[in-house]
């Protein structure tokens, strides 16, 4: 995608998905290329252990109202994968997706084949567009197909991996909690309450102001 026009807009690469082989993550040897990504770890065998978080962080940017509208785009299995995730976001009545047209939408929701690049570890990635304020005004979202392909993901996994993606559009950041759909190597979690308590908090307070560590 290219970079939005308009000099007061900057881009956050808010997420992608890594593998885990074996337990030891890619994470470290590719942090320097990815940047501002934020990387959640596809996996493979077994989750490692990981310190329980009392919360789910946020950061300072944020949407004007708890509410954004969409377009989905890709085959028919992806576009209900995204439709389920939407709906699980849509019930916890503290955020709402709804849909938007071809020429009115803030958000896509989409697919991609790419496995080679900053692609080849990745099972999805999400792109937030902002203002100096740090107000977003546009996300994309992307799965990668062939590598959810790879790697074994069931439809379950591949709807909590685009729950976890749209936390990111949200505004949530990766959670140490090993029950948060916001974890970073996140495979089998759903939404959970204090993703929930994140989402609230997020939307009660100024944008500009992130969660306290």
């Amino acid at each position: 995608m290219g970079i939005f026009s308009g000099w007061f807009y900057t881009i956050t690469v808010l997420m992608a998905t890594l593998i885990m082989v074996k337990g030891v993550t890619a994470m470290q040897s590719i942090r320097n290329k990815l940047e501002l990504m934020a990387l959640t770890v596809i996996m493979i065998l077994s989750m490692s252990p990981v310190a329980q978080a009392a919360t789910t962080p946020f950061g300072v940017s944020r949407w004007p109202k708890p509410r954004v509208t969409y377009v989905l785009t890709g085959s028919t299995h992806y576009r209900q994968i995204y439709t389920t995730a939407i709906k699980a976001w849509n019930a916890t009545g503290q955020f709402r997706f709804v849909p938007g047209s071809a020429a009115h939408h803030q958000v896509t929701l989409g697919t991609s084949t790419a496995t080679t690049g900053r692609y080849h570890l990745l099972a999805g990635l999400t792109l937030t567009y902002e203002q100096a304020d740090h107000y977003f005004t546009k996300a994309q979202v992307l799965l990668l197909t062939r590598n959810l392909a790879t790697y074994h993901y069931t439809t379950a996994d591949q709807i909590h991996v685009a729950e976890h993606e749209l936390g990111h559009v949200i505004g949530l950041q990766h959670s140490r909690d090993a029950y948060s759909v916001m974890l970073a190597d996140n495979r089998y979690n759903h939404i959970s309450q204090a993703d929930i308590v994140a989402v609230k908090k997020r939307y009660q307070l100024p944008v500009g102001e992130a969660s306290t560590k």
